[in-house]
């Protein structure tokens, strides 16, 4: 018989990451990722966890964040990691996961989930933000597909009007402005948002500067007076440079033009540009500055508990949130993978030394 059962460090850690055997470098992420974070370090780290006969069948880890609900601060979580033993697949476990998940938080969001995950969400009473869109400019054609996403995004180009870029000052650091800066930024472009994640100076530099493989950069816009105003966070692999994350007004096409005017004048080199957003004006902004929307859109759902005082409509959970790739692991894991090789991780001996803080 299959049983939920809290979780435990020294019981569970070892026989969860043999579920996640197929994932090499889980093993060396997991304080990052469960225990180090903003949220965990606040209010814990409380999985699910599925037992047969005292082994570890299945899996769902949290990572609790602050967001903010219709402009209003409160706790949620994000859903990632979920796993079922190969062998019991099937067999109502994941179901059984899920109802045990939505007892972790009022509010609960998955970012990049499965086709197969999606259907059994939308029958629990997860409702699915369609909004997030993945854009990219192709500047070195590979193939004729290239060639012909070229012209596509030319053609964009051309019918969307382009918004002057606005900053006193563009720099590239890497290294997050101090923390008195990032925060009082926050505070001051916090009221506009109507569904997003805090992006404070604790998330950030966990969320980027803590990652122990990637390495990121950050495109700091600042006015005359050198007041912060605006922050991008960006990720070069293999000549991809993706913007990951913004912090900034949300109305601004100004701001954002000039956050996408600074990554194709510092990164000159690069083979392609990306990102990945829910921001109309943003997705606008790249679309005048010659990138293509492209179909595939990452699945993104939310669960509210109708119980919860946080949660005035339930119905309208999908609506307004201010989504970037950053966001839940989905970059998190990728920036991983990526960085899981001899030439990035500087492997000695056999071992994969981690990146030095």
């Amino acid at each position: 018989m299959v049983d939920i059962k809290p979780y435990e460090e020294h019981r569970h850690r070892e026989q969860v990451l043999n579920l996640f055997s197929d994932v090499a470098f889980k093993r060396d992420i997991w304080d990052y990722q469960f225990l180090d974070n903003p949220g965990a370090r606040a209010r814990g780290f409380a999985p699910v966890v599925a037992e047969e006969e005292g082994s570890v069948v299945g899996f769902n880890a949290v990572v609790p964040v602050s967001i903010l609900w219709e402009g209003r601060p409160t706790s949620a979580m994000w859903s990632c990691d979920f796993k079922v033993n190969q062998g019991l697949r099937g067999k109502g476990i994941g179901r059984l996961i899920k109802v045990e998940l939505a007892q972790r938080s009022p509010i609960l969001m998955s970012f990049g989930i499965s086709p197969v995950a999606a259907i059994v969400l939308e029958r629990m009473g997860w409702q699915a933000n369609n909004e997030v869109h993945f854009l990219r400019r192709i500047r070195e054609p590979r193939s004729f597909r290239d060639w012909a996403l070229m012209v596509f995004q030319f053609g964009t180009k051309l019918i969307t009007r382009r918004t002057p870029p606005m900053a006193d000052s563009i720099s590239v650091t890497k290294q997050l402005p101090a923390k008195d800066e990032i925060d009082a930024l926050w505070n001051s472009i916090a009221k506009g948002y109507d569904k997003a994640v805090v992006r404070n100076w604790s998330y950030l530099d966990w969320r980027y500067q803590q990652h122990p493989f990637a390495s990121y950069q950050f495109i700091e816009l600042r006015d005359r007076g050198r007041t912060l105003k605006a922050l991008g966070v960006v990720r070069e692999y293999g000549r991809q440079v993706r913007l990951v994350d913004y912090l900034g007004p949300a109305k601004s096409k100004g701001i954002k033009a000039a956050v996408i005017e600074a990554i194709l004048s510092n990164w000159p080199g690069a083979s392609s540009y990306s990102a990945m957003t829910s921001d109309l004006e943003l997705k606008q902004v790249m679309k005048a500055a010659g990138f293509y929307q492209g179909r595939e859109q990452p699945r993104f759902f939310v669960w509210a508990s109708p119980e919860s005082e946080s949660v005035t409509e339930t119905q309208q959970c999908i609506q307004g949130w201010f989504i970037m790739g950053g966001d839940s692991d989905g970059e998190l894991l990728q920036s991983a993978r990526e960085n899981w090789n001899e030439k990035d991780t500087n492997k000695e001996g056999g071992e994969c030394r981690l990146k030095t803080l």
